[in-house]
């Protein structure tokens, strides 16, 4: 039987690197990034004959976009994270994804797979809408690209969605 087991704890980082890729690829991203873009142009265009209040205002508009609202996502992940500390074990085989964790263990048909997200640095595999499990590339390893065609061939072979 051909298959993949990850054993691991989900981190901070883990969640943050989700929350990231979510808020930079959603309509929220288009509010950034046009303030991230309008706060350089301000900078760039005015710094020379703002004063010192000016200044201030621009690099803390153009700080909230790429340290607070980051720090943020990362403190609200990590405080996530405490709420499940337990390892959690992942095994996906020819018929189902196998959870683990705490004591429980939960069966999950492909069928019940309703979509793989995949990002150049993790894929999450969604078990309903609100619930999914994160796979780092940390997790992952070497394996990465074995695991993605394991699961694309089950994902063709059950008519799931790839994100």
């Amino acid at each position: 039987m051909k298959g993949f087991t990850y054993r691991y704890q989900v981190k901070a980082s883990d969640i943050w690197q989700v929350r990231m890729y979510y808020a930079y690829a959603s309509y929220l991203a288009v509010v950034n990034l046009t303030c991230i873009i309008a706060s350089v142009a301000l900078i760039v265009t005015q710094w020379a004959k703002a004063g010192a209040v000016f200044r201030a205002v621009m690099l803390i508009f153009l700080s909230l976009f790429l340290v607070l609202q980051p720090l943020v996502i990362y403190l609200n992940a990590r405080a996530q994270a405490k709420q499940h500390p337990e390892e959690i074990t992942l095994s996906f085989g020819e018929d189902a994804l196998t959870i683990e964790t705490a004591g429980r263990r939960e069966r999950h048909p492909w069928n019940d797979i309703i979509s793989l997200t995949v990002r150049p640095t993790l894929v999450i595999v969604y078990t309903d809408p609100s619930h999914g499990y994160i796979l780092t590339n940390r997790v992952l390893k070497d394996t990465r690209k074995e695991f993605l065609e394991f699961a694309r061939s089950k994902r063709e072979k059950k008519g799931m969605k790839t994100r």
